[in-house]
Order: C-alpha cells, then structure tokens, then sequence
C-alpha cells in the first residue's frame, strides 16, 4: 500500500494511506503530481477541514464521492460545473474531524481518496486546531519511502 507523507511547515507531520481501491485514478494522478507544496487554509463552510489549491491542467473525474467525510480523510475537490476560463481550481482536503463537505453553494461531493494513519489521528487534530488559530502555512506532500 503506498503512502504519502504530509508535513506542515510550523510543525507536525503525518502519514496516509492512499486507498487505491476505492480511488485508483484519484491516487494514480495525486501520486503522480508528487511532491506538492502549497499553503493551506481552514475551511469554515466544512468545519474541521484544512485544505490547499494546486495547480494542474488534468482533471481528476469522480470517484468514491460522498458529502460525509470522516476523521482523517482525505479529500479532492474540484467544481465539478466549471465553466470558467482555463482550467478549475482544485483543492486536496484534509479532514480532522467528521463533516460534510460544503461550500456557500451547498452540499459539495468529494473524493475520498487517502486516510491519515489512525495512530496519528491526535497530531492531525492538534495540526488543524493549530491552523484553524494561527492561519495559513506552508504544507508538503510527498511520497513516502519505508
């Protein structure tokens, strides 16, 4: 099982593991993307959600979608009715609590596509409290090499 590693720039690192069964073109793309550095954010609209943009010119389609995440999901998103100029805004979510996925439109389908490790559940959570207090950083994603 591949895993990725995520580390936060004030602090903290996590691993997860990505569910290739469930998502194969989801984890195929993302891994294939890897390393990806961004700044991440706390949604309100998801509640105990942190999240980033990146940039790519592939969409990803859908896959294993829900509204109802769980503690240490991992999450795409994109908006799946752009119809925008160039390419749509896509975002990786990661969940340190159980929420559905919103955004000002509503109810919003993701990807659930990876979960962070469960014997590090406690460090995403202080992880994105942190955020949630302190405001952006700078997040890494990586593959990680046992």
């Amino acid at each position: 099982m591949r895993k990725i590693k995520i580390t936060f720039e004030r602090g903290g690192e996590v691993l997860a593991s990505l569910n290739e069964s469930q998502a194969p073109q989801t984890c195929e793309r993302i891994w294939n993307l890897l390393p990806l550095g961004s700044v991440v954010t706390h949604s309100r609209w998801s509640g105990r959600e942190i999240n980033f943009s990146y940039h790519d010119t592939q969409c990803i389609p859908r896959e294993n979608q829900t509204i109802y995440t769980s503690i240490g999901e991992i999450c795409y998103w994109r908006d799946w009715d752009w119809e925008g100029f160039g390419d749509p805004p896509q975002v990786l979510a990661i969940y340190y609590g159980a929420e559905l996925a919103r955004s000002m439109k509503g109810n919003e389908p993701v990807n659930v596509f990876a979960q962070v490790d469960y014997s590090e559940i406690q460090k995403l959570i202080e992880i994105g409290e942190k955020v949630w207090l302190s405001g952006t950083e700078k997040i890494y994603v990586d593959r990680f090499e046992e």
